[in-house]
């Protein structure tokens, strides 16, 4: 009875190609290569080149005066076919990436003949799966021509199935019958393939070193992939072009760069707060820096590596460009010439390929929400107005243009607005130095020196270390609240409505507003400890009687005492202070003056360090001094207002 081997060989023996001008599946070409002739037998054929097999019917050479192609024919693998058959191994079903995720399957077996003689390989079946039949390994051994072997050592094999190369006799020499192989390079010696062919009956299998062999033979001697030949003759891998050999490409230098350490595109850059609010007035198109800093780092150019051709030719590698790096305005370059640095504080910009910070940041309109919010660390001057609701934070001065609304604008430097300003009781105004403006209204203005204003200031809360100065036709303070240390000078103070208004000199304002803050907090500290300790005494009270009085109570009670030292402690903390810019205040040397050329309207309240005296009648061109512990009234004295104001606002 035939085995299943058997059937199927018989099979593939009955399997023939219809005729069709010629064999179907089956093409002969010419080609300068039989890698060339497989590329297009491939294409002909429909199938790729690993499903090809092939016979050279004629030898291609090439020459000095003309080249004779390669006469290759070509045909489909019988591997194409669904039947997974060789000569020396049966392997019933799927493929092996196949058969390996099969829970059962047969045992396989190989047979090679080779130098060291004929060898068999048996490996055991999985699960339930059929070991391999001696019958079956001598049909193979059969068909290779073999007829000189140990039975016995065969049945021990299969019975072991270790699945390791075990010799079963020995090899007799005959060249003409031995499995041969082909090299093929590539035109520019980039890659080469090999194609096995099988050996004849009574032929040896190939190993490799006839491969290399034949590698040394055709000058290919790096990137040979010795795994892949290796794996290659141990799969049976006949009649396929198979890469075999690759040449290193050459790696060319990365062309130099420059790393910038700031954003070049500034884009709009929005964040979320703790509670995922997004404020839209924060746009973040300015990106400050200060002095010192690394703003652009070089990375140079590199070499590149050489490449060398499987036959050991070298390829030169290209090397990377270089790029300039060269500092521009406010920066300089390092000492190896690799980093800008910044030389001042500003806003960094990149120009024409240069870094430049500038100390200067000018908006050409109106601070609004095409602008957002601004913070510089130089100089900023305002073309247009600065709308409600938004914010200038300069290290510098701020200038401005056109009008302000209900803003903050705070400046170490200068403050200087053309216009004037529109607070509606909730703009603020903070300078390190001097404020200038055309007017003042309902606003809140703190300079570390002097307040310059034109027209007038109406109903503002207005510290100046130094001199409020109102000087223009118009100048006018009416209402609010204003302190300076040395002078305040206007043309008319109150007005003819007997509107409050509070002028004080003599005095460092930001002392004087710690104190009133002291004051307001002592309050309510004092309020505060007052009701703790009736608190407290209740549930001593309480916890004397031991009626009523929980844990909770307990816990409560530690936890109210604790706080009522820490309510004493701070208590105490603002009584020192207090104390102490009280002392402050009464050895300032400045006694100061308030000057008013024209009218001083009942309603104003005039105070000159600690003493005050209220104006309940109209008086003209007067100065308030202070003389021996009073505030007495004298005949004005006149100012150099050019001198103190010069000619900025007009």
């Amino acid at each position: 009875m035939k085995s299943s081997f058997d059937k199927l060989r018989a099979a593939l023996k009955e399997i023939r190609f219809e005729e069709e001008d010629g064999a179907r599946g089956q093409v002969e070409v010419e080609a300068s290569s039989v890698e060339e002739a497989l590329q297009k037998a491939s294409s002909k054929l429909g199938v790729p080149i690993s499903e090809l097999e092939y016979e050279i019917l004629e030898e291609g050479k090439k020459a000095f005066l003309g080249s004779k192609p390669f006469k290759i024919l070509v045909s489909v693998s019988e591997r194409v076919f669904s039947f997974d058959i060789d000569e020396e191994t049966f392997r019933p079903g799927a493929a092996p990436e196949q058969e390996e995720l099969r829970r059962d399957s047969d045992g396989t077996f190989k047979v090679r003949i080779s130098r060291l003689g004929i060898m068999l390989k048996v490996a055991p079946p999985k699960g339930k799966g059929q070991k391999v039949r001696i019958e079956d390994v001598l049909v193979a051994l059969s068909d290779r021509g073999v007829r000189e072997f140990d039975k016995t050592k065969i049945a021990r094999i299969v019975r072991n199935s270790s699945g390791e190369y075990l010799k079963i006799g020995e090899w007799v020499s005959d060249e003409r019958n031995d499995g041969r192989v082909t090299v093929e390079v590539s035109e520019d010696e980039m890659r080469a393939f090999m194609t096995l062919i099988p050996p004849k009956p009574r032929g040896r299998n190939l190993d490799i070193d006839d491969v290399l062999e034949t590698f040394h033979i055709k000058g290919v001697v790096v990137g040979v992939k010795e795994e892949v030949i290796t794996r290659s003759l141990e799969d049976d891998a006949y009649n396929s072009l198979i890469l075999v050999a690759e040449g290193m490409k050459p790696q060319n230098g990365e062309d130099g760069k420059i790393i910038f350490n700031f954003r070049t595109d500034k884009k709009v850059q929005l964040e979320e707060d703790e509670k995922g609010q997004v404020n839209f007035k924060d746009l973040d198109l300015v990106e400050n820096v200060v002095a010192g800093q690394l703003l652009a780092t070089k990375v140079p150019a590199t070499e590149g590596k050489s490449g060398r051709t499987i036959t050991n030719r070298v390829i030169p590698e290209k090397a990377g460009r270089d790029v300039d790096l060269s500092p521009g305005k406010n920066t300089e370059l390092s000492s190896d010439g690799m980093n800008v640095i910044a030389t001042i504080n500003g806003q960094v910009v990149l120009a024409n390929g240069k870094v430049n910070v500038e100390p200067v940041f000018e908006v050409k309109g109106n601070v609004d929400m095409h602008t957002g919010n601004i913070l510089f660390l130089g100089t900023v001057i305002v073309r247009g107005n600065v709308e409600d609701g938004f914010s200038i934070k300069a290290a510098g001065d701020i200038e401005i243009k056109g009008s302000v609304g209900k803003c903050l604008l705070d400046a170490e430097g200068d403050i200087h607005i053309k216009q004037g300003v529109m607070g509606k009781l909730g703009g603020m105004i903070k300078a390190g130095g001097a404020v200038w403006s055309k007017f003042l209204e309902q606003v809140n203005v703190f300079a570390d020196k002097n307040v310059f204003v034109q027209d007038g200031i109406m109903h503002c809360q207005v510290d100046a270390t130094e001199k409020v100065i109102c000087f223009g036709k118009r100048a006018t303070i009416v209402g609010g609240r204003i302190r300076a240390g040395e002078i305040v000078n206007t043309k008319t103070l109150g007005s003819v409505s007997f509107t409050e208004t509070m002028v004080e000199v003599g005095i460092d304002p930001k002392s004087r507003q710690r104190l009133f803050d002291l004051e307001k907090e002592k309050g309510k500290s004092e309020e505060a400890l007052e009701k703790f300790s009736m608190n407290i005494q209740t549930l001593e009270n309480q916890a004397k009687v031991k009626r009523g009085f929980t844990e909770e109570k307990q816990k409560l009670l530690e936890k109210m005492l604790t706080t009522r030292e820490e309510f004493t402690s701070r208590l105490g903390e603002i009584k020192e202070e207090m104390e102490e810019l009280r002392s402050y205040l009464k050895l300032l040397k400045s006694i100061g003056s308030v000057s008013v050329s024209k009218n001083v309207n009942p309603g104003v309240k005039i105070g000159i360090k600690d003493v005050y005296y209220d104006v309940k009648n109209e008086f003209k061109y007067v100065t308030f001094l202070l003389d021996g512990g009073r505030i007495r009234i004298k005949k004005y004295e006149d100012i150099n207002i050019e001198e103190l104001v010069g000619k900025r606002v007009r």
